[in-house]
């Protein structure tokens, strides 16, 4: 059984593109307004997606389309799962947490993977409870 889920961040895009203009309104400058553009396409095309992977052996996590940006878990190292919302003071990307990680695209609803180090990561998806079920049917405690 393998799970494969790709959550789209289209308001990424928008974010970036505003960001561009208040900072080359500020700054006055066209070039300036020219490589913010730049910038804010690079890391909006790096994270406005997040896609998660569970398959017999790992949960595979990663931003944009080519994945550059990956964390892999071993399912031996999992010690429960369960769905969760985050807070919106979370926020989105790669955030630290309280004894833990959340990668998150979008959203407030997550998966919470309790680690057997004792550590949390947190995993934003538009699919929770689809999620969980894969990694039941994979063996993790939920």
């Amino acid at each position: 059984m393998t799970y494969q889920h790709t959550q789209v961040g289209y308001w990424m895009g928008a974010v970036s593109l505003m960001l561009a203009i208040v900072i080359a309104t500020i700054a006055r400058s066209p070039a300036v307004f020219a490589v913010m553009c730049l910038v804010m396409g690079i890391a909006s095309s790096l994270f406005s997606t997040l896609t998660t992977t569970v398959d017999a052996t790992f949960v595979d996590v990663r931003f944009g389309p080519i994945g550059r940006v990956r964390k892999q878990v071993a399912l031996s190292d999992i010690k429960t799962a369960r769905a969760t919302r985050t807070s919106p003071a979370a926020g989105w990307g790669i955030r630290r947490v309280p004894h833990g990680w959340l990668w998150n695209v979008w959203g407030l609803d997550a998966v919470e993977l309790q680690l057997t180090n004792g550590t949390r990561f947190l995993i934003g998806t538009n699919q929770p409870q689809e999620l969980v079920q894969a990694l039941r049917q994979v063996g993790v405690r939920i």
